[in-house]
């Protein structure tokens, strides 16, 4: 008898065929969701580690930048004021604003409608008024990223607060350490300023267009309305464009109209997404931008940023120094002084500044290059030298129609021919007692080490003083003078000077007559000379005293580094033999003179006549001028020395009015009557005699090439006459000018 079989319905574990296959799809669907559950916990963990990291990192730099970051809020909270900074003349008058090429018209918060706030917090930073400064979501989801790609993906996750960060230091570097100091920056200001501050604060300083700051003046350039009367669609446009302005700028050669509706739609979807506004609202704006946004171009004006060269130079000390002070990049400080409000007291005289810049608008003085290049070119800087205050500066020819171009006063180095004898041979020698201004040298051509076989540009002119030998610029006895000196110690005087630009290669007997591997600003010259002018104290030249932020509060003082370089009376020796080119009946720079006041002065003239130089002072102001092509080309002016007649032009208007003055002679200064031939103590029977000026301990020897007695004043002494005669005449001889004695000695 056959067993009855089972039915597979009846046993417990039996399962029909066609569950089988949703029994499979059913663990299939538990897997995946345990394998998205275990995902989920795997991004929680990761955005947990992001958030550990970012919290340690932005405790990290608290204590390693506790000082920036107290100077980063003082600076952020100055800028978001945003007001162009003031520069003030030495008079007081305001000379120029800061800033005021950027186009902007600032707004306050409560004149920006909801529609754009909510727009541009929708499609930048949804979660703006829940974060810190930094959304842990968004940075989570970039650091992610940068680490599978590689650090080829760009860091995203910027919130609005970060975006201002960026655009107050203008920090544009894609580097993790920059987005580090971002994050760390963010939350600094998130601690500052409220939510609306940090909007406002946004919506004046974001890129908007060409030029163009702030969703104000944007309003005015897209729509010819103010910001507060935008549509919801307008709103939306905006915030679609933050990304790419120009991309999205309806006034360009491209039609881009398309794009432009594409973008604002997608920036009205995020807003319904997010219930910021409703399906109604939603509808009607979309169906406008798919009609065309009512674009209408707006006049938009701006201040001119064409400075004098004096502002452009102050700008850039200013920048360079806050940069120094704040341990910020020259970026971020240019973006302060044009935000912050500040009142910036220069050191420009305008009167002194405006009689420069006429003379130099003359077109007399530009030659055309004959190498078809640009026309020639010059620049003067005029320093008050009892102050070290630049009251004059002048960087080219012609009348200044550029914003911030090449500045020669200050950013042009060239070479400096004769006009650097006074700073590196006179200055060390005399101050060494090596020369006096009557030492003896032999003017004639020579070889010295090295093959190096200088030539005079007039003809060599045997013995003459050292007093003669500047008075017509000879060459020979300068490099003579700097074989006994030594090319290194002159360095180190030029270095306590503020001759910045010397190198390695500068220490050889070329530099007696200004033969350099870079060459020397006029800037630099001019306080070089200032520094003798100053009875041998160089002081640091500035363009600016001082810096007050918008309250009122000094935040930078000019900081002018003091060194004496040599004594009052060695500084006075120079002086003296400085008023010989202009004075004696040989000089160089008898164009120069000042009724009723002393000067000093020296040329210069490099090979082939590629520049000229004129550098000198008054008891009033020190000055130097350059000229030459900005590509070395032959000067050919008349042959005349054009840096000569713009310093003596300016030099001569600029004193008109002044007080008589001359150069004050320190009593330990001695007055000797001296033989021009031997540069002795003059004696009865020497022919040629004048007065010279001596340190202590210099005085030299009597003359030995004359029999007689010393000479004493109101004496009777021997001159040869015209026809080369011997006659006896009764002389005071301090009453004899130094420099109407030609001492050509053979």
């Amino acid at each position: 008898m056959k067993k009855k079989r089972k039915k597979k319905t009846e046993d417990e574990n039996y399962v029909p065929k066609a569950f089988k296959k949703d029994e499979k799809k059913g663990k299939k669907g538990q897997k995946e969701k345990k394998e998205k559950k275990d995902k989920k916990k795997d991004r929680k963990k990761d955005r947990k580690l992001v958030l550990i990291i970012v919290i340690l990192v932005t405790i990290i730099l608290a204590i390693v930048l506790g000082n920036s970051a107290y100077k980063w809020k003082i600076l952020a909270k100055e800028m978001v004021k945003y007001e162009n900074s003031t520069v003030l003349d030495s008079d007081g008058n305001e000379i120029a604003k800061l800033g005021c090429t950027r186009k902007n018209t600032p707004i306050k918060i409560e004149d920006v409608p909801k529609n754009l706030k909510n727009a541009y917090i929708s499609i930048e930073d949804e979660r703006f008024y829940k974060h810190g400064g930094i959304d842990i979501k968004r940075t989570a989801g970039a650091i992610i990223s940068y680490i599978t790609h590689f650090g080829k993906s760009s860091y995203g996750g910027s919130t609005i607060t970060q975006q201002l960060v960026k655009n107050l230091t203008g920090d544009n570097t894609d580097t993790i350490t920059r987005k580090v100091k971002e994050w760390w920056k963010a939350e600094l200001l998130e601690t500052e300023l409220s939510k609306d501050e940090i909007l406002e604060a946004y919506f004046n300083i974001i890129y908007v267009g060409p030029h163009m700051y702030g969703v104000e003046v944007g309003s005015q350039y897209y729509f010819s309305k103010t910001v507060s009367e935008l549509s919801l669609e307008e709103c939306a446009f905006f915030a679609g464009m933050n990304n790419a302005p120009n991309s999205y700028n309806p006034f360009g050669e491209k039609d881009n109209s398309e794009k432009i509706k594409k973008r604002t739609k997608t920036v009205l979807k995020k807003m319904l997404d997010l219930n910021y506004i409703d399906e109604e609202s939603y509808n009607t704006a979309v169906n406008n931008v798919d009609n065309g946004l009512q674009f209408k171009k707006g006049r938009i004006e701006t201040g001119s940023a064409v400075y004098s060269y004096h502002t452009d130079a102050l700008i850039s000390q200013v920048v360079s120094e806050i940069s120094k002070k704040y341990n910020i990049s020259e970026t971020f400080a240019t973006n302060y002084i044009n935000m912050a409000g500040l009142k910036i007291y220069s050191t420009q005289n305008s009167k002194i500044q405006k009689t420069a810049e006429s003379e130099f608008e003359k077109s007399k003085y530009q030659i055309q290059s004959k190498n078809g290049g640009n026309p020639s070119q010059a620049a003067m800087v005029i320093i008050d030298h009892k102050t070290g205050y630049v009251i004059g500066c002048v960087g080219g020819l012609g009348k200044k129609t550029e914003v911030r171009p090449l500045n020669r006063a200050t950013q042009s180095i060239r070479q400096t021919g004769s006009c650097i004898k006074p700073l590196s041979v006179l200055i060390p020698a005399i101050d060494k007692k090596i020369i006096t201004a009557s030492s003896i040298y032999d003017d004639i051509e020579q070889d010295f080490p090295n093959g190096y076989h200088p030539t005079d540009y007039n003809k060599p002119l045997g013995k003459i003083t050292v007093r003669r030998a500047v008075e017509s610029s000879q060459n020979i006895p300068f490099v003579e003078i700097m074989q006994q000196l030594q090319p290194q110690n002159s360095i180190k005087y030029l270095k306590k000077m503020g001759i910045s630009t010397l190198t390695e290669e500068d220490e050889t007997l070329v530099l007696a007559l200004g033969g350099l591997q870079k060459g020397i600003s006029t800037l630099e010259m001019a306080a070089g000379y200032a520094m003798i002018a100053n009875d041998g104290e160089y002081i640091q030249p500035t363009f600016y005293t001082n810096i007050n932020n918008s309250e009122g509060t000094t935040i930078l003082k000019a900081q002018q580094k003091k060194k004496r370089v040599v004594s009052q009376d060695v500084a006075y020796i120079v002086k003296e033999i400085l008023t010989q080119p202009v004075n004696g009946t040989k000089g160089t720079a008898t164009y120069c003179k000042i009724s009723g006041v002393d000067v000093a002065a020296k040329t210069g003239t490099t090979d082939e006549n590629y520049d000229r130089w004129l550098c000198g002072f008054t008891p009033y102001y020190t000055a130097a001028t350059w000229y030459g092509f900005d590509e070395n080309e032959t000067i050919e002016y008349n042959k005349r020395n054009p840096a000569g007649l713009l310093w003596a032009n300016v030099m001569s208007k600029i004193h008109a009015g002044l007080k008589n003055a001359n150069f004050e002679k320190p009593s330990t200064i001695s007055t000797c009557n001296i033989c021009s031939e031997t540069g002795k103590i003059a004696t009865t029977e020497c022919t040629n005699v004048y007065t010279e000026y001596y340190l202590q301990n210099t005085i030299p020897d009597l003359c030995d090439k004359h029999s007689g007695t010393e000479l004493k004043k109101n004496t009777t002494t021997k001159t040869q006459n015209e026809n080369g005669t011997v006659e006896e005449i009764t002389k005071d001889i301090d009453a004899i000018d130094p420099q109407q004695i030609e001492t050509n000695v053979q």
